[in-house]
C-alpha cells in the first residue's frame, strides 16, 4: 500500500495512529512518505483532501479503528460534497478475530459508503492495484474520497486485495445543441462552478472573453476568472446579498453553466433556470435538467464558437452597482474584508471558516488568481478554515497564506496550532471574534426566536496561540489588525490576531 501510494506521488499522510494502524504508518515512513500528526481526525481529511485539491493527488489520511474512524466521518463527508480527492485509510478489527471481538467494532464500509465514493477492505490479492484503483477513483470527476479499511492482522500479511473499484464512464457530447442554445439567446450568462480547476481557467476566461457577456462564480470556483473583470457580477450560491444574485440571474435569458455543482446551492433557484451546461460529469439530480455537453471542459470550452452576446452597457452598471455595499463604521466585518485586501498578495492563498464572515467574505473578497480561495460549501462544516490553510500552506510554501475564521470556528481547531508550530508554518490567522454563533443568531431572530444557545465567552485567542509558541495580538480596532496582518506578512512567521467584529452589520447582508 505504502509503496503504490509514494509512487503515485503522495508525499504526506496525515492522521492519529493506534496500536492498530501503525503497522501502515510505518511503512509510510519507510517508502518515504512523512506522517504528520495532527490534533483530531476531522483535521486530518481536511488538510489531506485539501492538499488533493491543489495537487491533483488525492490526499491520505488515517486513523485507527473505532473512534479514531467514526471521528473522520466528518472531513470525509466534507470530501465527498467539496468534491475533493482523498484516501481515508482506517484500520479495523483483526480479520481473524472480528466475529468474536465486540470491542471498538463498528461496521466501517457500511459507516463510510454513503459519504465517499467507495468503502473497501483489504483483503487477499493484489494491493497494489487495489490502491491504483482508489487513487483514480478518488481524482476522477467529481473528485471525491475513497475509504480503505484494513485490519490490523491483514496488514501484516503478505500483498491484500479487496472489492473492484471503478471510475465512473465518461461520456463526450456534442456542443451543437450548447451552441445553438447561445445563438438563440439575446442576454447569456455565464455561470463557473466547482467543477472549473485552477487548469481550466485560461479556456474559460478565453471564452468569456468572445462571448462578452456577464459572468458569476460560484464560492469555491472563485478566481478561475478574475474578479476585477468589468464583465464580474458576483458570487452566486447562499453567499451574502444573495437575493440581489439571483435578481442578476433572473435578468439573463439564458445561464451558461462551466463546471456548476448544485452541491453549493442553498436554494433550488437552479432548477427553475432556463441552464445549458459543459461539464466533466453530469449533474442532473432531481428537477435539475439542464441541456449538457459532458466531457473535457477545456476542449468543450475552447471549441464552443458562438458570436458575442454583450449584454446592453447600462444593465451591467445597475447589476454591478446592486451587488456593491459600502461598510458601517466601526468593527464593520466588511472594512476588515476590504483592508486584509488591501495588504494581501494578489496571488496569495486565502482559506475561509465557516459562520457569518464565509457569506460575507465568499461574495466581497475578490479572488484575480486560481487556486487562490478555499472554502468548505457543499458541507459547510465549521473548523475548515485552519486545516486549509495548513494543506495550502504545505503546498505552496512559497506563498502568502492566511485564514479568515470566526470565534466559533477558531475554537474547535486551537489544536491546529501546535502543527502549525511544529512545522513553522508563516500562516497568518484572522480571528473575527463577535462572540456568537452569529449567522445561527441571525436565523433564530429572523424566526421570531430569542437568541438562544448561540452567544458564549471566546478565550483571548491571541494569548493561547502565545501558549502555543506562535506571535499574535489582540486588536483594539481594523487599523491595528491590518497593520498586523501586515507586518506579519513581511517577516513570513506564524502569526495570529484577534480582532473584535460587529455582528450587527450581518443582518443587511444575509
Amino acid at each position: 500500500m505504502a509503496r503504490t501510494l509514494a509512487s503515485r506521488g503522495v508525499e504526506y499522510v496525515f492522521g492519529l495512529p493506534g496500536g492498530e494502524i501503525v503497522a501502515f504508518i510505518d511503512a509510510c515512513r519507510r517508502a518515504g512518505m512523512r506522517f504528520v500528526l495532527t490534533g483530531h481526525e476531522a483535521s486530518a481529511a481536511w488538510i489531506a483532501q485539501v492538499l488533493g485539491q491543489i495537487t491533483g493527488i488525492p490526499g491520505v489520511a488515517v486513523s485507527t479503528l473505532g473512534p479514531g474512524a467514526t471521528n473522520l466521518v466528518t472531513g470525509v463527508a466534507n470530501a465527498m460534497l467539496d468534491r475533493a480527492p482523498m484516501l481515508a485509510i482506517t484500520a479495523q478489527i483483526p480479520e481473524s478475530s472480528i466475529a468474536t471481538l465486540t470491542h471498538q467494532r463498528l461496521p466501517l464500509n457500511a459507516i463510510f459508503s454513503p459519504v465517499t465514493k467507495a468503502s473497501v477492505s483489504v483483503g487477499r490479492g493484489d494491493t497494489a492495484a487495489l490502491i491504483d484503483r482508489a487513487m483514480n477513483l478518488a481524482a476522477a470527476p467529481r473528485p471525491g474520497p475513497v475509504h480503505i479499511a484494513l485490519a490490523s492482522d491483514v496488514a501484516l500479511q503478505e500483498s491484500a486485495d479487496g472489492e473492484p473499484v471503478e471510475a465512473e464512464a465518461r461520456r463526450d457530447d456534442d456542443l451543437g445543441e450548447i451552441a445553438s442554445h447561445l445563438s438563440a439567446a439575446r442576454r447569456p450568462l455565464v455561470l463557473i462552478g466547482l467543477g472549473a480547476t485552477p487548469a481550466m481557467a485560461p479556456a474559460i476566461r478565453a471564452l468569456i472573453d468572445r462571448l462578452q457577456c456577464p459572468f458569476l462564480v460560484t464560492p469555491k470556483a472563485k478566481g478561475i476568472a478574475s474578479e476585477d473583470h468589468p464583465l464580474f457580477l458576483g458570487v452566486a450560491s447562499g453567499m451574502a446579498i444573495d437575493r440581489d444574485v439571483v435578481e442578476t440571474i433572473q435578468q439573463a435569458d439564458l445561464v451558461l453553466a462551466i463546471g456548476f455543482d448544485p452541491v453549493e446551492c442553498d436554494k433550488t433557484w437552479f432548477a427553475k433556470t432556463n441552464i445549458v451546461a459543459i461539464d466533466s460529469v453530469s449533474m442532473r439530480e432531481g428537477d435539475y435538467h439542464p441541456q449538457e455537453a459532458i466531457g473535457d471542459i477545456v476542449r468543450l470550452a475552447s471549441h464552443l464558437q458562438v458570436d458575442a452576446k454583450p449584454w446592453p452597457v447600462d444593465l451591467v452598471a445597475q447589476r454591478r452597482a446592486a451587488m456593491a455595499r459600502t461598510p458601517g463604521d466601526g468593527a464593520s466585518p466588511l472594512r476588515m474584508i476590504e483592508e486584509l485586501r488591501r495588504v494581501f498578495p494578489r496571488d496569495g492563498i486565502v482559506t475561509c471558516d465557516v459562520g457569518s464572515h464565509k457569506l460575507a467574505l465568499g461574495q466581497f473578497w475578490r479572488a484575480y488568481e486560481p487556486g487562490t480561495f478555499f472554502m468548505s460549501n457543499g458541507l459547510s462544516g465549521m473548523g475548515f478554515g485552519v486545516p486549509a490553510a495548513i494543506a495550502a500552506q504545505i503546498a505552496c510554501p512559497d506563498r502568502a497564506v492566511m485564514v479568515v475564521a470566526g470565534d466559533g470556528g477558531m475554537l474547535m481547531m486551537l489544536h491546529d496550532l501546535t502543527l502549525i508550530r511544529e512545522m513553522n508554518l508563516p500562516i497568518v490567522i484572522v480571528v473575527f471574534s463577535d462572540r456568537s454563533l452569529s449567522l445561527i443568531r441571525v436565523s433564530e431572530e429572523r424566526k421570531g426566536i430569542a437568541p438562544y444557545g448561540v452567544d458564549f465567552c471566546p478565550p483571548d485567542f491571541a494569548s493561547a496561540a502565545q501558549a502555543f509558541g506562535i506571535e499574535a495580538k489582540r486588536a483594539a480596532s481594523i487599523e491595528e489588525a491590518r497593520n498586523a496582518v501586515d507586518a506579519a506578512l513581511a517577516k513570513r512567521e506564524p502569526f495570529l490576531v484577534d480582532v473584535p467584529v460587529d455582528y450587527r452589520e450581518y443582518y443587511s447582508l444575509v
